[in-house]
């Protein structure tokens, strides 16, 4: 079978304990994802979570997108789009959806002979859901791909993944320039946002995370107070609430 591929995305073929993709819009990431997962699960048998911070219902997941790449990739033979599951008819490879923040250590137990688990949406997902999905994840030779578009530097998944990779870890930064699929639709989008909002721009196209949040009043003047060391240390009582100003 000859599928596309981003080049940045090779690395998911190869064997680590954590994939991280991370950048802006429109970067190509999701479709990636999705083909090398249904070609791993093609060729040998897995058991595949795809999960996120919050999935109400199976419509929040990737199931269609999953699905979508079934057709695309004409491998309607080889797996079966059931409702809550996906399975290769060969092998029995299963794809399996869920949230995390709608689990405990103990709920999670059923998924630790898992061999892939899929965080789409990463930047969203709390420090609590990582503490309980890592150990979860156990199996030797597990492997845990996590897909992020940054929106605070101080966004746990960012600091956890990015900053501060941990051991075994393959990370790619892609924009909309890595994406093969890029449309037109998108394009003209990026051109606009990069004409009327190019304070936005940098992070919703080229993936870099923001160090105040959207509609600061002063996050621009603070920034540049920090950046001239305009700022000191005043003496306070810890004992008494304490306003700035």
């Amino acid at each position: 079978m000859k599928v596309s591929f981003p080049d940045k995305l090779r690395f998911l073929f190869c064997n680590s304990r954590y994939k991280i993709i991370h950048g802006g819009r429109g970067k190509g990431a999701s479709w990636g994802i999705a083909r090398a997962l249904l070609l791993l699960g093609g060729n040998r048998r897995l058991r595949i979570l795809c999960t996120r911070e919050v999935q109400k219902s199976i419509k929040e997941s990737v199931h269609q997108l999953l699905c979508e790449q079934i057709v695309l990739m004409e491998m309607q033979d080889v797996y079966e789009v059931q409702e809550a599951t996906i399975i290769n008819r060969e092998n029995d490879t299963t794809f399996i959806f869920a949230g995390l923040r709608e689990h405990t250590v103990s709920s999670l137990k059923s998924y630790e002979s898992i061999d892939i688990c899929h965080v789409a949406e990463g930047h969203a997902v709390t420090k609590r859901s990582w503490d309980v999905l890592i150990p979860t994840i156990r199996k030797d030779g597990s492997e845990i791909w996590i897909d992020l578009n940054p929106e605070l530097d101080t966004d746990e998944t960012y600091k956890r993944f990015v900053l501060n990779p941990p051991p075994n870890s393959q990370i790619a930064h892609m924009t909309y320039l890595d994406n093969p699929w890029f449309p037109d639709t998108l394009e003209q989008e990026r051109a606009y946002c990069e004409k009327v909002y190019p304070d936005e721009y940098r992070n919703i196209w080229l993936g870099e995370p923001r160090t105040t949040v959207p509609g600061a009043i002063f996050g621009v003047e603070v920034m540049r107070m920090i950046t001239d060391s305009r700022y000191t240390f005043a003496p306070y009582d810890p004992r008494l609430k304490v306003h700035g100003f």
